[in-house]
């Protein structure tokens, strides 16, 4: 099928919305993207085109829901140019925002929450969102009741296992803001005795990261963003993986998927999914202390950490193939439009 991908905050090439749809499509359906807030202009990103509909920030405060009224306007009247001129089945909505645009416009459309909702789940026009979609389905950590959840995996045949001789530098890959804590990644790297590591991403905090790691002496560093396709060599760079984030209750973080099928060792918070559904895989940690520890003790133990990284390889790629959500995916299209 066509899909016409309609989003509103996603960043090409980077950011989940671009990863994950994708990579559920594989080869059996054709993508073309819509992307609210990207710079204006048709763009052509890992060979998909993308149509930025732009925006801009208001002149004076008081402006501001006029400027979102307008964009809003011109996404609507982009999705419809746009599904006539790539002759798409259906629009697949990642955000209720990109819902609303699609519903105005009378197409077909669907729906995949990819983020949690706030309090726009609790009206009446979200009630009629979901109503007249063909299909609606929910990421993991979306938390919409009486929804199918998808889940947003990779497809970790991309990824590259390596096992390297001993442990000297950890990754943090992440949207660089203060729910990710960032921060306690880099004390946790400087109070360990010497694993050195590397902050990659974008984010609202990224340039306030930079400037904290700059003062660090290279023991940590704040690497550009690496897109989507270019992730699977980035990661074979390091030996430790490392997820952070507040505490919520069990947090879906996509990383680890792929940290484990590069033969890194996974290191999470207990409340990300990977510490409740496999805790024999990874270690935990709470505070930057904890994490230190735990670095140490890897790069002391590195060798003997050999079976459990092989163990988390092959328990990833069962558990947290693409394969299992794009057969579901399939399903409900053939089921939906009579395939």
């Amino acid at each position: 099928m066509r899909i016409l991908v309609a989003t509103t905050y996603t960043i090409p090439a980077y950011s989940g919305g671009w990863t994950t749809p994708l990579d559920l499509f594989g080869d059996q359906h054709q993508a073309m993207y819509v992307v609210r807030n990207f710079k204006a202009g048709i763009h052509t990103i890992e060979n998909v085109k993308c149509v930025g509909v732009g925006s801009s920030q208001a002149p004076w405060p008081h402006a501001e829901r006029f400027r979102n009224a307008y964009f809003q306007l011109r996404f609507q009247k982009t999705l419809k140019q746009q599904f006539s001129i790539f002759n798409a089945d259906f629009i697949l909505c990642l955000d209720p925002n990109a819902g609303y645009a699609a519903m105005g416009t009378g197409l077909p459309y669907a729906m995949r929450f990819h983020s949690p909702l706030g309090k726009e789940g609790a009206t009446a026009q979200y009630a009629q969102l979901v109503k007249n979609s063909v299909f609606t389905t929910a990421c993991p950590a979306t938390n919409i009741p009486d929804m199918e959840v998808l889940a947003h995996n990779q497809d970790l045949s991309r990824f590259n296992y390596f096992e390297s001789p001993s442990a000297e530098r950890a990754i943090l890959l992440t949207s660089i803001n203060s729910f990710r804590e960032p921060e306690l990644f880099i004390e946790g790297i400087m109070l360990s005795k010497k694993i050195k590591g590397d902050i990659v991403g974008t984010g609202v905090d990224r340039d306030k990261i930079a400037s904290i790691c700059s003062t660090t002496g290279d023991r940590v560093r704040c690497l550009p963003p690496v897109s989507r396709l270019k992730v699977p060599e980035l990661l074979n760079n390091y030996q430790i993986g490392v997820a952070t984030v507040k505490k919520v209750p069990v947090h879906y973080q996509m990383k680890v998927n792929g940290y484990m099928a590069s033969g890194l060792f996974t290191v999470t918070k207990p409340w990300t999914h990977i510490a409740i559904e496999a805790p024999g895989l990874v270690r935990t940690f709470t505070t930057a202390r904890e994490l230190a520890d735990q670095l140490d003790y890897l790069s002391d133990n590195w060798l003997e950490t050999t079976e459990i990284r092989r163990k988390a390889r092959d328990w990833i790629n069962k558990h947290y193939s693409i394969d299992v959500p794009r057969k579901r995916f399939n399903e409900i299209l053939s089921e939906k439009f009579d395939l």
